[in-house]
This record gives structure tokens, C-alpha cells and sequence, in this order.
């Protein structure tokens, strides 16, 4: 008896109950129903039936490959010149032909500008007399005194830090009540400042499907389990721990600001903690999942 007989015979209600695949899906694939699956589907239904009984199942997935080859061959059109398209051809080498026309005329016309304006160039010749005039007419030769008469105060200080003058006589020195103050309000703006400056990352965990996905998702913390079988992405509360069970692995897995696709057509087991999701065995999925795989 071959793989493919042993699970007609054990029947679609009880292959579900045990896999976890739709009994409508199971049926499709007992009954030779191809055209109801994709392939990444397919193969992974097929996968997981293989790994859970124990059969080789090898002849249906080609007959399955031949089946989808089939099918792309009938429906691959015939393409046969005809006289409309024969038509557009013809009216797009008389375009190519007006267009190279156009181009050319454009290199001609652009030439024959740049040769008028060369030779109406006039070259301008400096006239150095006029400087030459006016160096004469300079009065190089009386100096130039600046004013040191002026008295500079002895009670003004210029502050190179600041750019401005302050008086020292007039300035009434700080308290060190004042002194302490006004450094605890710095180092308080400073901290301030620091905080708003740091970024904050939200946790996220994102599943998002390649087709239609079957889930089994569990509550690391409480052990509640529920399956899920989606096409569209699936959010989970990303502040919680998760033991994820997929039916096969064409999806991308997308945790915080990184997303990792995976293209495999066996099952994933994934954990989720601390807002960290990596992919582990079936050793460590049973050992936190109190010694199931599901």
C-alpha cells in the first residue's frame, strides 16, 4: 500500500484533526482536486502530510508539477501576425524615420549657430593708460596716523567669550547660594534636552502570508493555543511572548524594524520574546511548549 492509499483510507476528517489542515483542503487533495491550490500551498500541504504519517508522497507531487504544466501550456496564447499589427510596424518605422530626420536637422541648425556667434566675436583690448593716470594722481606719500591720544579706561575689561564690555567695578560678585542654583538649573536643561533627543523604537511583530497560511499560535506564558489561517498580514501583541507554529514557510516575519522572508516549503517553528523573534527547533518549541509540538 503506498502513502497515497494509506491516507484515502484513514479519510479527511481524521487526517485534519491530526494535521490541522482544513477538511475542505484535505478532501481537494484525495480527490486530486490540483486547481484548488497554489503551488507553495500544495507543496507544503503535502509536507507536513509526509512528515505527520510517515508516507512517501512523491508520485502525487508530480503528478501535481505535470498537471500546473499542463496548464500553462494550454493556456499560453498563439500569437499570429496580422494585418492591424502588420500596420503599426509600418507606421512606427515612419515615425522612427521623421524623428531621426528631426534630430539631425536640430545637430545642423545647432552647429551652424555656434560658427555665427565665433566670428562675430570682438576681442577687447584694456586700456592700462587710464590706470596708469590715476596711480599718478594717488598721493601716496602723506602717512597715515591713527589717534593714540585717546585715553583707554582702566575699568573696562573686553570679554573675548562674549564679544562685549563689562565693568569690573560695578559687578557684585555671585553668592555661592547663586553659584549652586544656577548649575543645578543647567544640569537640569541638560538632562532635559538629553531625553527628548532619545529615540524610541515600538515593539512590533508583523506575519505576513505568501498565500493562504495556516497558524498555530500560542501564549508562552499561559499556554492558550488558537490557529489561525490567513491571507492577509497578522499583527500580535508585540509586548507578550509567542510559540508560532506555521503550516509551511513562504511568508516574511517582521519584529521591530527588521522583516526576514522566509521561502521553504517545510514548517517553521518560531519564538518570540523580549522583542527579539528567532527561528528554533523542534527540541526547544517542545521544551517551552511543556513538552508538545502543539
Amino acid at each position: 500500500m503506498d502513502g497515497f492509499e494509506k491516507l484515502t483510507e484513514l479519510g479527511s476528517k481524521k487526517i485534519a484533526s491530526v494535521t490541522h489542515i482544513p477538511v475542505g483542503h484535505v478532501d481537494s487533495i484525495l480527490s486530486k482536486e490540483f486547481e484548488q491550490f497554489s503551488k507553495p500551498q500544495f507543496l507544503g500541504f503535502l509536507s507536513i502530510l509526509e512528515r505527520e504519517y510517515k508516507v512517501d508522497l512523491s508520485a502525487l507531487k508530480q503528478e501535481y508539477l505535470f498537471s500546473i504544466a499542463q496548464e500553462k501550456i494550454a493556456e499560453k496564447p498563439s500569437f499570429e501576425p496580422t494585418e492591424r499589427s502588420l500596420s503599426i510596424l509600418d507606421n512606427k518605422k515612419v515615425l522612427y524615420a521623421i524623428s531621426s530626420a528631426l534630430v539631425i536637422l536640430l545637430v545642423i541648425l545647432f552647429i551652424s549657430f555656434i560658427n555665427f556667434s565665433s566670428s562675430n566675436e570682438q576681442k577687447v583690448e584694456i586700456n592700462n593708460t587710464a590706470i596708469d593716470q590715476a596711480k599718478k594722481n594717488l598721493n601716496l606719500d602723506t602717512p597715515v596716523v591713527a589717534n593714540v591720544d585717546e585715553p583707554i579706561g582702566n575699568n573696562v575689561v573686553e570679554s573675548a567669550e562674549f564679544g562685549q564690555d563689562t565693568q569690573q567695578d560695578n559687578a557684585a560678585p555671585l553668592t555661592s547660594e547663586q553659584v549652586s542654583k544656577g548649575n543645578g538649573e543647567v544640569q537640569q536643561q541638560n538632562t532635559q534636552a538629553i531625553r527628548s533627543t532619545e529615540p524610541t523604537m515600538p515593539l512590533h511583530l508583523r506575519i505576513v502570508p505568501h498565500g493562504k497560511l495556516w497558524l498555530g499560535i500560542i501564549d508562552a506564558e499561559s499556554h492558550k493555543r488558537r490557529v489561525e489561517i490567513i491571507t492577509k498580514p497578522l499583527d500580535l501583541d508585540a509586548e507578550k511572548e509567542w510559540l508560532i507554529l506555521t503550516g509551511y514557510g513562504y511568508l516574511d516575519m517582521e519584529c521591530g524594524d527588521t522583516v526576514k522572508k522566509y521561502t521553504e516549503t517545510d514548517r517553521l517553528l518560531f519564538l518570540y520574546e523580549h522583542g527579539v523573534c528567532q527561528q528554533i527547533d523542534e527540541a526547544e518549541f517542545k521544551a517551552r511548549n511543556r513538552g508538545k509540538l502543539w
